[in-house]
């Protein structure tokens, strides 16, 4: 037995003396390089319309455009196969018709007495030919071609312009999108359900435990929000914002803001980022996840070793310096928009949040732990109304199977209806926000303490409690070994839609984090922010041993 062995690594591509010189001089590479490229994570493949397992697999099939488009593409694969068939045969069929043989071949074959016969009638003249004279002969083969040839001109003649574009229209209009109900109903086959949902046998998935803390934490007023801070004449122009804007990019960029207020650190919020990086949620057959806007952790407030080992679930871009660990969420649509896909895209964009919160509350815990909370809040915004979401997970119904999401209204109001309702409701926004900010911040502590190592404090961390009674930029916080001091921001509303920046230009000013010490002493972090000549914020961290 021959056993075959790789060339040793200084010894590869040796065809000269200069290249035998200078790759005998390198070292092989060391091990940590080849571990660091061996557990890179492979690149995750997002359909951008569901496969066919997608609709095998489906345990109820709605009559939807996308399934409409699916049947005709599978009758058109049957059509195209029974072609090919068809055409193989005729193929065959040609094959065996017999070519014309030489004359003195065939007269070699031919017996004596058929011999003495043809001789015989070849001096009388031979056969009278007059009937076949001018017969043009095909084969089977060119005969059916030119009859498909003949039949598609007939079609492509017959086919109207409007017609054509209709067509067009049709594959191309957003009504066509993957957020159909067969996309509800497959994520429901995958035990992540919507608001309301009930089971085949009338029982209703278990709501929140925290249900009525965060709807208390939404309520709470906020100061910016007080008739001496926003007026009617304030209210009247969110009302012509929201009337002028026709068009969903319009809403984003015009409406918007108006909720949000002072969004506080930018480099913990993106929008219209697809999350291709994080792992499905399902079985694969799912696009990746895309809202309009989210809101997450800066990266480096969670500790590297963390963020390697759950990269595919708290990681949503391969941009790394975007927002990790995302729990607030926002979809929006025009008023020309559907609610249904609204609702849809943010049970989906929540699940994911969800899945990747849960994973890193559990992080080097026992077991899987289910306190039936929700950590994770969405929204959705048309036409005026907002209304609010939260989603947790739950036990799995089947041991071998994975934890279900659901999700949960929250809150709904009419911003357009009156300065009250949209004072309420913009100050349930921020509320919702913040108190998500909260939780992350708590949760990425935790799992930096799980690693053996201090959280580094972010700018304008408000992760030990949250003042909703102002709008600040930031918030005092007090703890052991650590302290913030910051400068109350002003309530002028900052817009993060100012021009149609992409989500990479969100983070332009990115800085890395500064190294931490290697000492296994504590540290503490002291943060202090100021505003400079031109009101640009300004971060200055300080570490020093406690």
């Amino acid at each position: 037995m021959v056993v075959l062995q790789d060339p040793p690594y200084d010894r590869i591509f040796m065809s000269g003396p200069h290249k035998r010189r200078r790759l005998s001089s390198q070292s092989p590479p060391p091990p940590t390089d080849i571990a660091h490229h061996s557990s890179k994570k492979k690149k995750l493949n997002h359909p951008a319309f569901p496969p066919p397992r997608f609709w095998d697999n489906l345990s109820e099939k709605h009559l939807t455009r996308n399934a409409l488009r699916e049947l005709d593409r599978r009758n058109a694969k049957v059509a195209q196969d029974s072609k090919r068939r068809r055409n193989h045969s005729a193929l065959r069929a040609t094959a065996k018709i017999e070519r014309p043989q030489p004359i003195d071949r065939l007269l070699g074959q031919c017996s004596p007495t058929c011999l003495g016969r043809i001789k015989r009638s070849a001096r009388q003249g031979g056969p009278d030919l007059g009937d076949l004279r001018g017969y043009r002969t095909s084969s089977p083969q060119s005969e059916m071609s030119s009859n498909q040839s003949s039949l598609g001109r007939r079609k492509r003649g017959s086919q109207s312009p409007s017609k054509s574009n209709a067509t067009s229209n049709t594959t191309t209009t957003k009504s066509t999108g993957p957020y159909d109900r067969a996309f509800q109903q497959h994520l429901i086959d995958h035990d992540v359900y919507p608001d309301r949902y009930e089971y085949p046998d009338g029982r209703i998935p278990p709501r929140p435990g925290n249900l009525e803390e965060i709807r208390q934490a939404l309520g709470q007023p906020r100061a910016s929000l007080s008739p001496s801070q926003f007026s009617d004449d304030k209210f009247e122009a969110f009302q012509r914002a929201d009337a002028h804007a026709s068009k969903e990019s319009q809403v984003i960029a015009d409406v918007i803001p108006m909720i949000e207020g002072n969004v506080g650190d930018r480099k913990c919020v993106a929008r219209q980022v697809p999350f291709t990086n994080l792992d499905h949620l399902t079985d694969g057959t799912l696009v990746p996840g895309n809202p309009d806007l989210y809101y997450g952790a800066r990266p480096e407030q969670l500790d590297q070793k963390v963020r390697q080992e759950l990269r595919g679930r708290i990681i949503p871009s391969t941009q790394h310096d975007l927002p990790i660990v995302p729990n607030f969420f926002l979809e929006v649509k025009g008023p020309d928009g559907s609610a249904a896909v609204a609702k849809r895209q943010l049970l989906y964009d929540m699940a994911l949040g969800a899945t990747g919160y849960d994973a890193i509350r559990s992080y080097k815990a026992d077991a899987a732990t289910f306190d039936n909370k929700a950590y994770t809040i969405g929204c959705t915004y048309q036409d005026g109304q907002l209304k609010m979401y939260a989603s947790h997970p739950i036990e799995p119904s089947i041991c071998t199977r994975k934890p279900g999401i659901v999700m949960t209204q929250l809150k709904a109001f009419a911003l357009t209806n009156d300065p009250d309702t949209f004072r309420q409701g913009a100050a349930a926004y921020r509320n919702g926000r913040d108190w998500a900010k909260q939780q992350r911040d708590q949760v990425i502590a935790q799992a930096n303490e799980r690693t053996g190592l201090e959280s580094p404090g972010s700018p304008q961390s408000d992760a030990l409690g949250v003042s909703f009674r102002s709008d600040a930029s930031c918030v005092t916080i007090e703890a052991t070994g650590q302290k913030t001091i910051t400068n109350a921001g002003s309530h002028a509303v900052p817009s993060l839609y100012d021009s149609d920046t992409s989500a990479d230009e969100l983070s332009l000013d990115f800085q890395p984090p500064t190294k931490r010490s290697r000492s296994p002493r504590k540290q503490s972090y002291t943060t202090i922010k100021g505003e400079t000549s031109s009101s640009t914020p300004r971060v200055v961290m300080v570490l020093g041993s406690r």
